[in-house]
């Protein structure tokens, strides 16, 4: 009998714990970033995803990428249309994380390939890089993207190449 009530106390505890420790859009970390341009963006994040201090009212792609993949350079075009017909609905973050370099290297390569949307640098994306490892099971692969609604709710992962129209799908 003292095992059943210890059990029914843990499983009532996990249960409020669940309700009340950790409420619907409550911070439970934040990770800092910067853009190749010195722009901050504050992620904090929550139970469901993701909240973007500098985006408001529109979903989210982070676009985990590197400048030597060959899925990747042909995936940006995409992107770029993406950003450009959903501008009011969505916002897209490229992450580089394939190589070390510096951001005027990067920046030449973002002004090369026309990228109209913010990206971040290796440098600039450890905190990001380690929890999402963390938290997701990714190993690294890329590119791979993470597509939030307009709460910041993650809706779906993607590894490798993935179609606009099947982004979009999770956007709306």
């Amino acid at each position: 009998m003292h095992i059943i009530q210890t059990l029914f106390k843990a499983l009532l505890t996990v249960a409020l714990l669940s309700t009340f420790g950790f409420a619907k859009g409550e911070t439970l970390q934040t990770i800092d970033l910067n853009t190749t341009t010195g722009q901050p963006i504050k992620i904090s994040v929550s139970k469901n995803g993701f909240l973007f201090d500098t985006v408001k009212d529109k979903a989210v792609v982070l676009d985990f990428f590197g400048p030597h993949c060959p899925p990747c350079l042909i995936e940006i075009p995409h992107l770029i249309d993406m950003q450009k017909a959903h501008a009011k609905d969505l916002q897209i973050i490229g992450v580089q994380v394939q190589v070390q370099m510096s951001n005027d290297e990067l920046n030449a390569f973002i002004k090369k390939k026309g990228i109209n949307y913010p990206v971040v640098n290796l440098d600039y994306a450890w905190d990001l890089v380690a929890f999402v490892r963390a938290n997701t099971g990714w190993q690294g692969q890329i590119p791979y993207m993470m597509v939030f609604d307009k709460e910041g709710n993650l809706k779906r992962q993607f590894i490798g190449m993935t179609p606009n129209e099947t982004i979009l799908k999770y956007i709306k």
